[in-house]
């Protein structure tokens, strides 16, 4: 038995489709999987029904991208994808995200890179078109060589297409997901993420620390494991899986304890009964 609690579809920046996601964990012989898409939840209904085909299980899940001032993403499992308060809260974050995007194409456009919105194929419900697809798009243009070098001269933070995220604070986050009776845990840590910022916002309702991260080392993973047992925080992991040909592309990779996925089901059961 295998665990994911960390992947992406086309919904949001992922190259598969949720149904070829499901199906690619299944010959990975995953057993429980949780699709994460960043700020929707649209590829879950398709995510689902693939998994019951299979014999999987999966965990209804949402990333959210939070301020870049703070760099922090916050996760959220075990999400009632049908509360309408939460989606009223995801639509928001997407047209921000679209704002974002059009920025940067218009960026793009002052340097005779013309690429327009209606270049992009979006399904409804889905994520809006964010830095990835860019990228992707330019390579599609032949204006770069691969997602990775499309951030490295134009995307990234000082480079000349780069807009900045007016996103959600880590707080407006954790309580999106709180709405929607989900467990909120912060996402990979390691990347940017101090102590005092996890302790600060447990005391605002964050559950959890994915401590099992592909980047991560065994150092870390051994800091954010204890960290959690001393502040009674649930630990969980996944691969932050986007597809072939994303970069991040191992699968269920990483190791991930099984009981991963009992600590948030106890979790959720004791904060919502």
């Amino acid at each position: 038995m295998k665990v994911d609690l960390h992947t992406h579809s086309t919904y949001s920046d992922g190259t598969l489709e949720p149904d070829e996601l499901i199906a690619k964990a299944h010959e990975l012989q995953i057993t429980h999987l949780a699709l994460s898409d960043h700020d929707t939840t649209g590829g879950l209904f398709s995510a689902i029904n693939k998994a019951k085909e299979l014999n999987m299980e999966i965990i209804s899940a949402v990333e959210i991208n939070t301020q870049e001032s703070n760099s922090v993403h916050i996760l959220g499992y075990f999400i009632d994808q049908t509360n309408e308060e939460f989606q009223k809260v995801l639509t928001y974050h997407r047209e921000i995200r679209a704002k974002r995007s059009q920025a940067m194409l218009e960026k793009l456009k002052h340097m005779g890179i013309k690429i327009s919105l209606s270049d992009f194929d979006t399904k409804e419900g889905s994520a809006a078109i964010g830095r990835p697809f860019i990228a992707d798009k330019l390579k599609e243009k032949g204006v770069v060589f691969s997602r990775q070098e499309a951030f490295d001269k134009y995307l990234s933070k000082g480079k000349p297409a780069y807009v900045f995220y007016e996103g959600p604070t880590p707080q407006k986050a954790i309580e999106a997901i709180l709405l929607a009776k989900g467990i909120p845990v912060i996402a990979h840590p390691g990347y940017y993420v101090s102590e005092a910022t996890i302790l600060a916002l447990a005391k605002l309702g964050l559950q959890g620390i994915e401590a099992y991260y592909p980047k991560h080392s065994p150092e870390q993973i051994k800091a954010f494991v204890e960290l959690a047992k001393k502040h009674d925080l649930v630990t969980t992991g996944g691969s932050d899986y986007h597809g072939p040909g994303s970069g991040h592309e191992g699968l269920g990779q990483n190791e991930v304890p099984l009981d991963s996925v009992e600590k948030l089901c106890n979790r959720k059961q004791k904060l919502f009964g």
